[in-house]
């Protein structure tokens, strides 16, 4: 298939490009022209069908080459995008992100639509429709939160993440005809906004990339080389790769009427996958790393074509080719017999080892012995799995415990375990060696995270003497707050931060939703009483929770930490299927962290106001020193020394002024990160009075 698919054009934009910072757009309405940030800190705007134009504005035409014109922005780009934004106008215009401000620009006009300054910086943008707003919206995404524009420049929507933004898109995640806006923070998770967070997922790395795709599921990469699709909460597949993703995007490239993703890497490939399974059915090379993949009529013949960009500024151009016949039935008929074929090699080579594993060792006398040496278990063997807290040894932390024995004298002689977010690469092998080697496996786990993981368990099953070792498979799925402890005992004390509120189910139900989300030595049951009680450990900082459920419908969840009290509630929420919940919290060290952050944020402004009048007197200053001189250069060379010698004084003062003011703008966004953390918690509580208290407080 690799050699029917070939580039239908190629050329040269001789700049070279910043990863990820390309885009393309039909400025006049028409023509498309891929726009992508240069190194040199310029965006250039390639326009193969202009005509004639004019050099105003912030736009420079090339002598060399009159296809190209560069803007100037005087900052780092971090961020573009493009699209239609101005009522009534069919011109897309291109926004312009960096690391102070985002701008706004009509190409097509030479101007500003407008330019803001973004106290936040600005990481990643989209343009779109959201939520039953009328007009198209211009996300920013900051340090710690995502605002929305108006085309006049107002803001419509504030919302805080938790950490950087990396990527967003607005798409209908769940299916209502209105788009949701979905984003990715530097904290590993994915969140989808509405009028709130309607879900949250996470993963293992930093994810870098989100794409919308076809039947309302959209495509993400992670850092570490993942590339996968949901299908809302739903993961379709990933797959892992040694280099990492700069660009994805939808396009039908091989014509049979499907949508594929493409996938540019940072080694220069370029892959074609299917988006329900993850197979590969292209795969091409560029000569330097990907710059950018984007889509448009290049080529004005009235069909799209895959543009493909590396960052040496090597332009490739693929279409949509026709591979198999579009005859009904034919593509299902061609994946089932390739499936089939897949299934026939795997059973072949099963059926090929247990060939090897009884034949019979003629030199061996002992059958017994040949057998065991030869790999052959009983048939009757089993993997048993036992899964628990321990809640440690001294010297040893707590921790969760897979426990793996066989059910005869067989021996394990290796284990390993995948599982995402808890080892390192995310697998974990346990190869004792022969000496110790028994029929019995404890494997630690120290869980980072309060999230639900598919544990996926490899066994090597055999003798102490065998050469072929059977490989046992198990998969258990661990709950999401297995690393809490039930304790028998009650507190002395119950921590004094709480979160309240009335939910109307049977406590057997919420006995269900315990034993579904907590690892019990055994299940949870409501019997009689006025009402159940958890006493819990937190084998992370042996902080001690207390959940409370009373018979008349009320629940009490006493945590000192105000994320894992919002977890509690979400985990709670989505079993029960609640969409609105009324709830009040107290949590009085939250409340203070916050009031110090504001204090410490206004101390900054304070001193970064002191420090721009200093600058500007020192500029007078400097100015005045500088002509005299001049004129002592002129009249007195005597003198003159003393005038440099008290600009250098100058100098290394407005320096080390420079260098308090970027100190304290440091502080100030990690402040502002830390707030918006706490508001995003607290907004998950789903209640309001703890988020009106805060802002009170403000």
């Amino acid at each position: 298939m690799d050699k029917l698919i070939r580039p239908v054009f190629t050329l040269d934009l001789n700049y070279k490009i910043e990863p990820g910072l390309v885009t393309i757009a039909k400025y006049d309405g028409t023509h498309p022209c891929v726009t992508a940030a240069t190194t040199a800190g310029k965006v250039l705007i390639h326009s193969p069908h202009r005509r004639n134009a004019v050099t105003t504005g912030r736009m420079i035409w090339s002598e060399s080459n009159k296809e190209i014109a560069t803007l100037n922005v005087n900052d780092s780009i971090t961020a573009l995008c493009s699209g239609q934004f101005l009522p009534d106008n069919d011109k897309d215009i291109l926004v312009i992100g960096t690391s102070t401000n985002v701008l706004v620009y009509h190409v097509h006009d030479n101007k500003d639509v407008f330019y803001m300054d973004c106290s936040d910086g600005v990481k990643s943008l989209a343009l779109g429709s959201f939520r039953d707003m009328k007009t198209t919206i211009l996300m920013v995404g900051g340090n710690s939160s995502v605002h929305g524009y108006n085309h006049k420049g107002e803001e419509v929507f504030w919302t805080a993440v938790g950490d950087v933004v990396t990527s967003m898109i607005l798409m209908d995640y769940n299916k209502d005809g209105l788009n949701e806006l979905i984003v990715s923070s530097e904290d590993y998770n994915i969140r989808v906004f509405k009028d709130k967070i309607l879900t949250e997922l996470s993963e293992t790395e930093v994810v870098t990339n989100l794409t919308a795709l076809p039947e309302n599921r959209f495509a993400y990469s992670v850092s570490n080389g993942t590339v996968g699709v949901y299908e809302q909460e739903v993961r379709l597949w990933r797959v892992k790769s040694k280099n990492f993703t700069i660009s994805l995007k939808c396009y039908d490239l091989l014509g049979q009427g499907n949508m594929q993703l493409i996938t540019g890497w940072s080694n220069g490939k370029i892959d074609c996958r299917s988006i329900k399974t993850g197979e590969v059915f292209f795969k091409d090379n560029m000569n330097h790393g990907l710059a950018g993949v984007v889509e448009g009529d290049y080529r004005s013949n009235g069909k799209t074509d895959l543009i493909c960009i590396s960052v040496d500024g090597e332009v490739k151009g693929y279409t949509t080719t026709k591979i198999m016949p579009t005859i009904p039935g034919v593509t299902m008929e061609q994946d089932t017999i390739r499936m089939l074929l897949a299934q026939k090699q795997s059973l072949m080579m099963e059926l090929k080892h247990y060939e090897n594993n009884t034949k019979y060792n003629e030199t061996v006398t002992n059958q017994t012995e040949s057998f065991e040496s030869q790999g052959v278990i009983p048939a009757n063997t089993r993997l048993q799995i036992a899964i628990n807290t321990n809640e440690g040894k001294p010297n040893v932390k707590p921790h969760v415990e897979i426990f793996i024995a066989t059910n005869n004298t067989t021996i394990i002689r290796a284990v390993m375990i995948f599982a995402e977010g808890i080892f390192k690469g995310e697998t974990h092998v346990v190869h004792p060696p022969a000496s110790q080697l028994k029929s019995e496996v404890s494997v630690p786990l120290y869980l980072l995270k309060d999230t639900p993981v598919d544990i996926h368990i490899k066994a090597l099953i055999g003798f102490p003497n065998s050469i072929q070792f059977h490989v046992f498979e198990v998969t258990r799925q661990l709950p999401r707050f297995a690393m809490y402890s039930l304790q028998r005992n009650n507190f002395p004390v119950k921590p004094k931060e709480f979160v309240e509120f009335r939910v109307n189910e049977r406590l057997q139900r919420i006995c269900m939703w315990i034993n579904q989300n907590f690892l019990f030595s055994s299940d949870v049951e409501f019997e009689s009483g006025p009402n159940l009680i958890l006493n819990l450990r937190n084998l992370r900082n042996n902080q001690e929770i207390v959940l409370i459920f009373e018979i008349s419908g009320k629940v009490t969840l006493h945590a000192e930490n105000l994320g894992l009290a919002a977890d509690l509630v979400q985990s709670l929420g989505s079993f029960l299927n609640l969409d609105n919940l009324e709830s009040k919290a107290n949590f009085p060290s939250e409340e203070e962290n916050i009031q110090n952050f504001m204090k410490k944020l206004q101390e900054i402004q304070d001193a970064r106001l002191r420090l721009g009048t200093d600058v500007a007197d020192r500029l007078g200053q400097i100015r005045t020193l500088v002509i005299r001189a001049e004129d002592a250069r002129l009249n007195d060379l005597k003198e003159m020394p003393k005038y440099y010698n008290e600009l250098m004084v100058l100098n290394k003062e407005i320096i080390n002024g420079n260098n308090i003011r970027l100190h304290n703008y440091n502080e100030g966004v990690e402040s502002m990160k830390k707030i918006n953390a706490i508001i995003q918690q607290a907004s998950r509580l789903r209640g309001n009075i703890f988020v009106v208290e805060l802002e009170s407080r403000l």
